[in-house]
């Protein structure tokens, strides 16, 4: 992803995919530092959502961010599958799982303004009366820009 953000600046984004494979677990601690925007992704759907995996994952971020760091290293929670009529839509309901985790857990770590709900359709984008992944997308350009030697 390469933004436009002014005349006289640019910023470059390198996207890294963890996926979650339990194989390259050992890898992903070299990628994770205090100098980076994290992206929390997952599908709304009950079935799939597995509360102590993405603990571990918090974990693995918050073990990167001694301290203080931890307010001032954006981590944002992504809901993905926004147009699937059949999972849930209320922000609420979406993020039920993050928002207690917020709260319980990992208060200095998680800002529930920093949860979005998007879809990669285009064509559901185009018709988003909220355009959250244009939200999103706005968001993580302006964290990444307050992050330390970014």
């Amino acid at each position: 992803l390469v933004q436009e953000i002014s005349v006289h600046e640019r910023l470059t984004v390198s996207w890294w995919d963890f996926a979650g494979q339990e194989v390259f677990y050992a890898a992903h601690s070299l990628f994770l530092s205090v100098n980076c925007v994290y992206l929390v992704m997952f599908k709304p759907d009950a079935k799939s959502f597995d509360k102590d995996r993405y603990r571990m994952w918090l974990n693995e971020i918050r073990s990167r961010l001694a301290g203080n760091k931890e307010r001032s290293t954006p981590v944002f929670v992504v809901a993905t599958h926004k147009d699937c009529a059949e999972l849930p839509q209320d922000h609420d309901e979406v993020f039920k799982d993050f928002i207690e985790l917020a709260k319980k857990e990992y208060p200095r770590l998680l800002d529930v303004s920093r949860f979005f709900h998007v879809s990669n359709n285009q064509e559901f984008n185009e018709h988003d009366k909220y355009s959250t992944i244009g939200k999103l997308r706005t968001a993580i350009i302006e964290a990444a820009m307050m992050v330390p030697g970014v």
